[in-house]
């Protein structure tokens, strides 16, 4: 390992000495490293295991990204529709990550639901159904970590969620569409709407075509474009996990074969060059490789999508997870995170000072050092990317 790392560190001597890039040093030379930087035009100024199957953790979230937006569309917007069935009031999830939500100021949703109602004369309500058949009944990943789950950042993955399945204690609920619907039975109960049973629905109904059945209001979404942000900048477990289900017919098995199909023909990434199990990156399952990353970072890159996703990756120096990362690089760098126990990651884009842009992916894995001096190191090779002359180069 120490042999395979030496590279790295002549190279990076340029810029700085070598005891500030101590991935060969004492915890970091028993981790695994990979690492590579390209300009536009192709050439490689560093690399390292680039074709070594890595976890990696959130950056796992730029392949689920590309994958919702092509498959639902940026202007999409989704539809938590409510019906009225006789007694019943059904409302029907849609996989919007952001119902009920802080981070979009809707907070209010189900209040304005409920003055609507009131408004078209309803007084009780029999049974208050959560429809939340549009999803399947995978709930959770499975390459999820037991010691994972229950946690804010690995709340169920549902057809509705309120105000993102966060309770208090930084946990997570059980049911989300439960949940949900207790949350609108309180505002309801508030604008003196009975409700007597709330209760799930999880088969498909035809519910147009019931004659008796009347749809009586929408909530919408912000659009795809916007809740990606929150997949990118602020790296948001559940709302990549719903967009991702929601990209197809609400399961993962469908999903994953519209990602692969979308990988392999449009962004030409090599079918055994990633495996993914999720939608997040919170299964240490996920393997990437630095090349496949960067392929997808072209392509994202390319003129006729930059202008879409340059301003939703993170970006130093400003709300989302490099907010006080790389600050220098501030208008120069976008890229996405990724860190989960023992892995830590960057993958991103670099606008040089000649106009062209220069690509870079490092991960590290298995290491059992502390995760901000993992970081530290990480930020220091991307510091030298975005300065080195292309005439400096190495490879291993």
């Amino acid at each position: 390992m120490k042999y395979l790392l030496l590279p790295a560190i002549l190279l990076l001597a340029s810029c700085t000495t070598a005891t500030h890039f101590p991935i060969d040093q004492t915890p970091f030379d028993k981790a695994l490293w990979s690492i590579l930087i390209e300009e536009e035009n192709g050439q490689t100024l560093y690399a390292l295991n680039a074709d070594k199957l890595m976890i990696p953790a959130s950056n796992r979230k730029l392949f689920a990204a590309a994958t919702i937006a092509t498959c639902l569309g940026a202007t999409t917007q989704l539809s938590t529709d409510v019906y009225r069935d006789g007694e019943d009031l059904i409302v029907k999830g849609d996989g919007d990550p952001s119902l009920g939500s802080w981070r979009y100021s809707r907070e209010d949703d189900f209040d304005r639901l409920a003055e609507t109602l009131r408004a078209k004369g309803v007084t009780n309500v029999r049974d208050l159904v959560i429809d939340v058949s549009t999803f399947d009944r995978v709930l959770l990943p499975g390459g999820w970590k037991l010691g994972n789950v229950g946690s804010d950042y690995s709340a169920p993955v549902d057809a509705i969620t309120w105000g993102e399945n966060e309770i208090p204690t930084d946990r997570a609920v059980e049911s989300p569409a439960l949940h949900a619907g207790n949350v609108l039975r309180e505002s309801l109960y508030l604008r003196g709407i009975s409700v007597a049973n709330v209760r799930v629905n999880t088969e498909p109904r035809a519910l147009p075509e019931k004659i008796a059945i009347e749809k009586i209001a929408s909530i919408p979404s912000p659009f795809v474009a916007q809740l990606l942000q929150t997949v990118l900048k602020n790296s948001h477990n559940l709302y990549a996990e719903m967009l991702l289900k929601r990209s197809s017919n609400g399961t993962y098995d469908a999903s994953f074969a519209l990602e692969r199909a979308l990988l392999a023909g449009e962004v030409h990434v090599p079918r055994d060059s990633f495996r993914f199990v999720d939608g997040s990156g919170l299964a240490p399952d996920n393997l990437v490789s630095a090349r496949a990353s960067i392929a997808l970072l072209r392509w994202m890159n390319h003129p006729s999508r930059r202008a879409f996703w340059w301003p939703i990756l993170a970006q130093p120096n400003n709300d989302g997870t490099l907010r006080r990362r790389l600050v220098t690089l501030e208008e120069r760098l976008r890229g996405k995170t990724g860190t989960i126990n023992g892995v830590a990651a960057l993958s991103g884009i670099i606008a040089m000072p000649d106009g062209r842009y220069r690509y870079f992916s490092v991960m590290v894995n298995h290491h059992i050092g502390d995760g901000d001096e993992a970081v530290k190191i990480i930020d220091l090779i991307v510091e030298w990317a975005a300065r080195t002359s292309p005439r400096t180069r190495s490879s291993s």
